[in-house]
């Protein structure tokens, strides 16, 4: 317990160290006709998180019994390093959107090589689990880690929510006896929480693409990992229900509209929530809402689940989510009904507001 506290304290301490280095260094981020902040601020403050975790995780797992040897561990840290790394450069450089999704893809498949390399047996394991395994999750991986990515629009907003999911699925590790998964997603949560002093509720600093997409993708990763060894493998898509619905929504929406998906753009649900004149500080703490309402919703439906204790097979885990669970209720999200002009991305707010019955609400006009 003595050496997890001194770990996470680490982490937290070497997060905040940097991002302090990285406001002196004053990489700006110059506000444009989309962007929510109206001053140039400081970014880069996601390389604090990730180099925090990327060192102290390794020196938790030495001093843990050791859930994740080997290439388990180390391809999914060079994944999140690399992709870090990358989204650092795009900061900076901005590429085209396809080099962007290669190299999460690239990501993605060392975290499942990582995964398959502890968890699947080559000789022994079946093929259509096995493949069924490397499409969701390559999904998973890439899905959610742009979603994270998208959602980093407001301060506080992705960093908290992804804190609060970090330590929740703590706990789950830590009930289900996995202490080495359990160090890293509180390692990660303390590299996250020591960034929000300096983002929320003013920001002196952004956490940038190197910060939401490193972290984003080592919180799916974990997510892969609950999965795969806890009775909890809906924990992490739950947690973020309300980021996934939001992004979700507005793809879809954006589609249908014939509205270029890779085109930067203001309408997802949180920013149309702004841009009405909601104050961020309240959308960000009802999307961290979300997060706890996520989990304890998830607890409840898994009440007479059996107490974890050993790890699922991709067939069990996929089984008992087809037997076990119901589709989540929209009903959990803020709901916005909203006339939306795709050409401008001007809302009209006609009125909101459903956090228990949304089929109550008609729309006007």
């Amino acid at each position: 317990m003595i050496s997890l506290f001194l770990c996470c304290l680490s982490a937290a301490g070497i997060s905040a160290a940097l991002i302090r280095h990285m406001i002196r260094v004053g990489v700006m981020d110059i506000p444009g006709h989309r962007s929510s902040h109206t001053r140039p601020t400081p970014k880069g403050g996601g390389i604090g998180i990730v180099i925090a975790f990327l060192l102290i995780f390794p020196i938790s797992q030495l001093l843990s019994r050791g859930d994740l040897p080997g290439a388990a561990l180390l391809l999914p840290l060079m994944a999140v390093a690399l992709l870090a790394l990358f989204s650092w450069l795009d900061d900076i450089h901005s590429y085209r959107a396809a080099l962007k999704l290669g190299v999460q893809g690239l990501a993605a498949l060392m975290i499942l090589l990582g995964l398959a390399s502890g968890y699947f047996d080559v000789h022994t394991s079946s093929v259509l689990p096995a493949l069924f395994f490397g499409v969701v999750g390559f999904c998973w991986l890439v899905y959610v880690t742009n979603a994270i990515n998208f959602i980093d629009g407001i301060n506080g907003l992705a960093a908290g929510s992804m804190a609060l999911s970090a330590l929740i699925v703590a706990a789950i590790f830590h009930k289900a006896g996995l202490e080495g998964l359990g160090h890293a997603a509180l390692v990660l949560s303390a590299c996250l929480i020591a960034f929000l002093p300096f983002n929320f509720p003013r920001a002196r600093i952004f956490m940038g693409d190197v910060g939401s997409q490193g972290a984003g993708l080592a919180l799916s990763w974990l997510g892969i990992e609950a999965a795969l060894r806890t009775p909890h493998p809906l924990i992490v898509a739950f947690l973020l229900s309300g980021i996934l619905y939001d992004v979700s929504f507005t793809l879809v929406r954006r589609a249908l509209a014939g509205d270029p998906l890779a085109q930067a753009h203001r309408s997802h649900l949180y920013q149309l929530a702004t841009r009405t004149g909601i104050s961020p500080v309240f959308v960000s703490l009802l999307y961290w809402s979300f997060v706890l309402w996520g989990g304890a919703d998830l607890r409840a439906r898994l009440a007479s689940w059996p107490e974890a204790g050993s790890s699922l097979s991709p067939s069990v885990a996929l089984d008992a989510v087809c037997r076990q669970t119901r589709p989540y209720s929209l009903s959990r999200q803020m709901v916005i009904i909203l006339k939306h002009d795709p050409k401008n991305e001007t809302p009209s707010l006609d009125w909101f507001a459903a956090l228990q019955n949304p089929n109550r609400l008609t729309p006007k006009g």
